[in-house]
């Protein structure tokens, strides 16, 4: 399977597909028809890897969730806690137990 974006198309469907028919996502669009949320299984066991959301629908991702050894929970979590466009909070398991070893929070972003 191609790991390239270029090689993706997002269909009415609601899924995120690779040029030879693969799914490899899906997605949400706001009232507006703006992107709201996408989540892909990069690496096709099954399980979400990446997932990244507009909650406030002003065109900037508030939240991203990355799961970086594919046990199927995010082990990287980044939040824009107050809304202005940079990511300002995060959280890192570390040792993949499940729970936030490192946790850091920067008011003028990331």
């Amino acid at each position: 399977m191609s790991t390239d974006a270029t090689d993706r198309h997002f269909a009415a469907d609601g899924n995120i597909y690779q040029a030879d028919g693969t799914v490899v996502g899906t997605y949400q669009l706001d009232e507006h028809g703006h992107l709201a949320a996408t989540a892909t299984d990069e690496d096709g066991n099954g399980y979400i890897d990446t997932v990244v959301a507009d909650t406030d629908h002003d065109g900037t991702f508030e939240t991203g969730v990355v799961d970086t050894d594919a046990d199927g929970y995010g082990e990287t979590i980044l939040v824009d806690s107050d809304n202005d466009g940079d990511f300002d909070t995060s959280a890192v398991d570390t040792n993949a137990d499940g729970t936030d070893e490192t946790t850091a929070s920067d008011p003028h972003g990331f």
